[in-house]
């Protein structure tokens, strides 16, 4: 390709960079900037990549894309790329030729796909979080390009930065709703059999909540401890009425049924899409932080987080409701009761936080 760009090229692609920004937040943005970009510094390729681990992976590919061997999807190590040189300061963003720049000469990747010169720059989310870069590349060496051109792809980088935030935030939105959806048939399904078991699991739901922010997770972990908190007794859809709905202390052999919850529990939860991470947590919630817990007998850090908040939580929400064999405890001697378990029954940092939650002026 040449690179004498012509006045109506760039009239062009100056025409289709305003309507790029002025429409911005539609599903062609990304693929028209490319295109703008590759048009404008007349290069042969353009591209979008993501930096996931040590791979450097194109997303969006436009141009003259076989010449360099590269598709869509397909990574390359990120150490050996020019953008990973730019982002750490090792070489310009603006390389008119890369036979004549040590840093770009010295790269195998310049020879095996045969770049003769280069535009890049970072792709970074609102938050100042790295995504990828939006980059240039032809085989030829390009003697016109100048810092200008840099410039010019960050105006296209923040828009496309934009529009790949949103499209993320939609996908995490889409995400949540299925996981609520199924979350909630689920239940739904469990409390048509047994009322206090669904009200029972929406309350420590809450309370399991409150004790996984006082400990400080993060908003999406927290999101986690939520569905695995409303799922953990989903298990008891594979119990039998006459055990579940049982007006009396159960035998050994129905306590053999009960223990078998989680396996169901996980076996129901893996088998949801979006909810599947979720299923060796509800396995594990009636672990014991001493190993004498079941089914698997983990004990201490083995056993999820979430599952010790959830375990701890579901065992205070029990103890103070009422069943048809026994009264509730008193909010004050279940808190004892928990604190008593500390650090055998249940994790001690768990505890702590649950009687913040609850409300230390009970004990």
């Amino acid at each position: 390709m040449g690179h004498a760009r012509s006045y109506k090229d760039k009239t062009d692609a100056a025409g289709t960079l305003a309507e790029v920004a002025s429409h911005h937040r539609s599903p062609d943005t990304i693929e028209s900037a490319l295109v703008v970009a590759r048009e404008m510094l007349d290069m042969d390729v353009s591209f979008i990549s993501e930096f996931a681990g040590e791979q450097m992976v194109f997303r969006k590919l436009s141009g003259e894309t076989a010449s360099f061997g590269w598709r869509e999807g397909e990574g390359v190590p990120l150490a050996r790329t020019f953008c990973k040189q730019v982002i750490e300061d090792r070489l310009r963003s603006v390389v008119p030729d890369a036979k004549d720049d040590e840093c770009a000469k010295s790269l195998d990747i310049t020879d095996e796909a045969a770049i003769g010169s280069y535009v890049g720059v970072p792709l970074r989310f609102s938050d100042g979080r790295l995504y990828g870069t939006l980059c240039s590349m032809s085989h030829s060496p390009n003697p016109s390009l100048r810092e200008r051109d840099a410039d010019f792809l960050h105006v296209l980088a923040r828009l496309i930065a934009d529009q790949l935030e949103r499209e993320d935030l939609e996908s995490k939105n889409r995400q949540l709703q299925l996981k609520a959806t199924a979350g909630s048939a689920l239940l739904a399904a469990l409390e048509a059999r047994d009322g206090y078991t669904g009200e029972h699991s929406r309350s420590v739901a809450a309370l399991s909540v409150a004790v996984a922010r006082l400990i400080g997770l993060s908003e999406e972990k927290v999101e986690d401890v939520a569905q695995a908190a409303q799922l953990h007794d989903i298990g008891k859809l594979g119990v039998p009425d006459a055990i579940l709905n049982k007006q009396g202390p159960l035998d050994d052999g129905e306590w053999e049924v009960i223990r078998e919850h989680p396996l169901m529990a996980e076996r129901i939860v893996s088998s949801i899409e979006g909810l599947g991470h979720l299923a060796p947590v509800v396995r594990a919630e009636h672990e014991r932080w001493d190993g004498k817990g079941y089914p698997d007998g983990l004990s201490s850090e083995q056993i999820p987080l979430a599952s010790r908040i959830v375990f701890a939580c579901d065992a205070f929400h029990a103890i103070t409701s009422d069943r048809p064999y026994r009264k509730a405890m008193g909010i004050g001697e279940a808190l004892r009761e928990l604190e008593k378990g500390s650090g055998t029954q249940f994790d001690r940092r768990v505890v702590d936080a649950l009687v913040g939650a609850v409300g230390g002026t009970h004990l």
